[in-house]
């Protein structure tokens, strides 16, 4: 938000005092663009440009990543693949092997390793097709892209870090308390 008013101290003029302070019957004032005078300053006004940037909490996170891939997954928008190394770096060829797969309009491949230069050159001039490492993957994305390529690798890597995120904050020991030991019952009783 760029909303911004002027203080007092910013407001053009105002630098004597517009009448004395005792002997006239006037209330006393020091500035005539004080807030409380027509043309002054305002007193609690915004100042600003101000950010309404936050970052969302880690759980709601993963739990957003967990959903956008259940979605894409019942969807039939999401695909395995061994790895993504191609032949060539033609774009055209890209295109098409989308097409035959029957990928849609718009494709997010995601490695955990780093691309083959063949499909980063491809991919480089197609607006089409996007890639993304594994750790940079977000629910904007997922959403923005119709369909999802995934390599072996990082399914793999997928399913450990979203297990462990799953159980990080579940306590090491059950809240439960264990079972004390009871006396026995007295014998011949």
């Amino acid at each position: 938000s760029y909303a911004r008013v002027k203080t007092r101290a910013e407001v053009r003029g105002g630098g004597r005092k517009p009448w004395r302070q005792k002997g006239t019957g006037r209330a006393r004032h020091g500035s005539i663009r004080s807030p409380i005078w027509r043309g002054g300053g305002i007193a609690h006004g915004p100042r600003g440009p101000t950010s309404y940037f936050y970052m969302l909490p880690m759980k709601v996170r993963v739990l957003g990543l967990k959903v956008a891939l259940t979605v894409k997954l019942m969807q039939d928008n999401l695909h395995v693949v061994e790895d993504l190394e191609m032949p060539t770096s033609d774009p055209r060829y890209l295109l098409e092997l989308a097409q035959h797969r029957h990928w849609g309009h718009s494709v997010l491949l995601v490695d955990v390793n780093e691309f083959p230069e063949n499909i980063s050159a491809a991919a480089r001039e197609l607006k089409t097709i996007t890639l993304i490492p594994a750790l940079g993957l977000n629910v904007h994305s997922l959403l923005k892209h119709e369909t999802l390529v995934l390599t072996l690798d990082t399914v793999t890597f997928l399913e450990r870090r979203l297990l462990w995120h799953s159980t990080r904050y579940s306590p090491l020991y059950p809240f439960s308390k264990p079972y004390r030991d009871l006396p026995e019952p007295p014998l011949g009783g």
